[in-house]
């Protein structure tokens, strides 16, 4: 029997609807990402704007400005010195040249791959980098004496202080090593971090220019990484990782700089959290039970937002809780759609889950026990 010409045709059409209405589906999904991420990274930058001038003031006061600038407090001296030292151009692109010669030497392709990406995501962080620099044209901490100043484009020196060159640098390579080498991605970022921190008790940067330089290294980094074509896709990712790693360290300092948020206010954000935090590690049981069926990636997911949400409530900050909320939708929104997560070995799985209840102790005894610690409001 010969079958007609249309009997296949009503299959084939829905197939053809659905097409266009998943990637009508994607783009929404890939904006909101991007939407969320971008209001989170707003907030951050906020949140840490109030402490620029706080900041600034309290280095100075532990400044010696003659002979030279010399910080007296000796962690402080040397975090200045030695981030210095670390985050300068051509250490890090002397980084990637012995990843070169690694690769030359001992005959291992992926060092090469990670020496190239390096070399690109440096060369586009310091092409931004400066070009925001003088297009932003903000002043350095030393040239500011109160709280007023101008920003307007300027090629005199002292005003280009946004972003932070060194951290921008330091992100894009830390971003190129830590995607390839995920097992010393902590290591890299703690290593950023570290210059970054160097900027600002220099007195050199705002907290708000390293904030900039950051998520413009981290996207650099994540660009460098990925086919040409993918830029779109680079960009959210970054955008996603650089709101949650920017909410948390706001987070951080906010916790360590100001005390709990009293009244009626305190006490429902800190209940919120609690539950918050409890839900999601009820969930995670869950998920250790369930361990090996298809949903478990759900899980994890849905019970980690959880518990960074429910501490984000408990530092009673609207900004912190705002900030780290956009950050939480957005990865949930990017893990909706996501079905090819890998099988994980035991091992693996053992040490994610031992950071991750290692990270939620820490968090609460820096709650309990360090809010207010720093001496600048």
């Amino acid at each position: 029997m010969i079958s007609s010409g249309n009997s296949e045709s009503p299959v084939a059409d829905r197939g053809l609807e659905s097409v266009p209405s998943q990637v009508l589906q994607n783009t929404t999904s890939s904006i909101a990402v991007v939407g969320c991420s971008c209001a989170a990274l707003v907030v951050s930058f906020f949140g840490l704007s109030q402490f620029d001038l706080p900041i600034t003031k309290y280095v100075r006061s532990v400044t010696i400005h003659l002979p030279w600038d010399q910080l007296t407090v000796p962690w402080m001296a040397f975090t200045s010195d030695m981030g210095d030292w670390i985050g300068q151009g051509w250490r890090l692109a002397a980084l990637s040249i012995l990843l070169l010669v690694g690769a030359w030497a001992f005959e291992k392709p992926i060092f090469k791959i990670v020496a190239v990406q390096s070399l690109v995501a440096h060369g586009i962080a310091a092409l931004l980098a400066n070009g925001l620099k003088h297009l932003v044209g903000r002043p350095r901490p030393k040239f500011i004496h109160s709280g007023d100043w101008q920003i307007t484009p300027s090629w005199a020196s002292g005003l280009d202080s946004f972003p932070s060159g060194h951290s921008t640098a330091s992100f894009a390579v830390a971003t190129v090593l830590a995607k390839q080498f995920p097992l010393f991605g902590p290591l890299c970022f703690a290593v950023a971090l570290f210059v970054a921190l160097s900027r600002i008790l220099r007195g050199s940067h705002f907290p708000t220019d390293v904030l900039g330089g950051a998520v413009i290294g981290i996207l650099c980094g994540f660009i460098a990484t990925a086919p040409l074509r993918q830029w779109r896709t680079s960009i959210q990712d970054g955008l996603r990782h650089a709101a949650m790693g920017m909410s948390a360290l706001v987070a951080l300092l906010w916790v360590l700089s100001r005390r709990m948020e009293e009244g009626e206010a305190g006490i429902l954000f800190l209940a919120l959290g609690i539950v918050a935090v409890a839900g999601g590690l009820w969930i995670r049981k869950v998920y250790w039970v369930r361990r090996g069926r298809q949903e478990q990636s759900r899980y994890s997911n849905i019970s980690a937002l959880l518990i960074a949400y429910g501490l984000a409530a408990m530092t009673t900050s609207p900004i912190v809780i705002s900030s780290v909320g956009f950050a939480c939708i957005a990865s949930w929104l990017h893990a909706l759609g996501r079905n090819d997560d890998p099988e994980e070995s035991p091992r693996w799985f053992a040490v994610r889950e031992s950071a991750l209840m290692g990270g939620l102790a820490i968090a609460i005894l820096v709650l309990v026990d360090a809010r207010g610690v720093l001496p600048f409001r």
